[in-house]
């Protein structure tokens, strides 16, 4: 019986593995590139709050680069990736 659940879940597993190391890897390259963008949109912001004397526009440009740095959303897809990929295990495991 065992066989046979193995045997039905084996395409399933076969898909999030390949899904998982896509995601995977498509986490690492956006979360290097999105971190350059990040400290970009920081100085940005700096010179807006330093030159400009606009407060709230910078803080604005601050909160942006805090999400697209590497702590805040990259940070949240890497976290669901990796649930993926624990699920993925959890079946295999059947």
């Amino acid at each position: 019986m065992r066989f046979l659940i193995k045997l039905f879940l084996f395409p399933l597993t076969l898909a999030l593995t390949i899904l998982v190391a896509a995601c995977r890897l498509l986490c690492q390259l956006s979360t290097m590139v999105l971190g350059i963008v990040a400290f970009v949109c920081f100085g940005i912001a700096l010179g807006t709050m330093v030159l400009l004397q606009d407060f709230p526009e910078g803080l604005r440009l601050m909160g942006l680069a805090w999400l697209i740095s590497p702590f805040g959303l990259p940070l949240i897809a890497a976290f669901l990736v990796e649930l993926l990929g624990v699920f993925n295990d959890s079946l295999k495991a059947i």
